[in-house]
């Protein structure tokens, strides 16, 4: 049965196949490599994450069908080395949108699935850039990718 944690995994799933750009860290996990970030020399890296926002009952039915929506979003925090360029950097976290932007997957199982759009058809956006971003040795900004999972429960 879809569930969040199954949600999650393939939101997971389709980033790591899709996105080959830079190297990826994931929440509560061990860096994939030693040392991290990766500085040798500097190179990009982004950190992914899933935080859900809402979730509530969507639709009437009897216990064991009735529909749900988890709401929230996809984050891909995208750093490069100061100077790295800006451009560069926009072009980089571009990538990481056109792995969700109007996607429908984990949807094997009838009225479930995850859907990357928010429920007013709102995309993903790229944040940050301002100044607080550069203050250290690298440079930031957020890809956030709205998702609506439905399931049944």
């Amino acid at each position: 049965m879809a569930d969040f944690a199954g949600a999650v995994a393939a939101m997971r799933a389709r980033f790591t196949t899709n996105f080959t750009a830079a190297p990826a860290s994931f929440q509560n996990e061990d860096p994939p490599q030693q040392p991290w970030p990766p500085n040798s020399p500097a190179s990009p890296w982004v950190y992914f994450e899933v935080v859900e926002t809402r979730n509530g009952l969507r639709g009437v039915g009897l216990p064991g069908n009735q529909a749900w929506l988890s709401v929230g979003y996809i984050y891909v925090n995208v750093f490069v080395p100061r100077g790295y360029g800006f451009a560069d950097h926009l072009a980089l976290a571009g990538q990481a949108v056109e792995v969700f932007r109007s996607q429908t997957f984990y949807n094997s199982e009838p009225g479930c699935c995850v859907r990357c759009w928010g429920e007013n058809g709102e995309g993903p956006t790229i944040q940050g850039g301002d100044s607080a971003a550069d203050d250290g040795n690298w440079f930031g900004v957020t890809v956030a990718i709205p998702f609506q999972f439905f399931y049944l429960k």
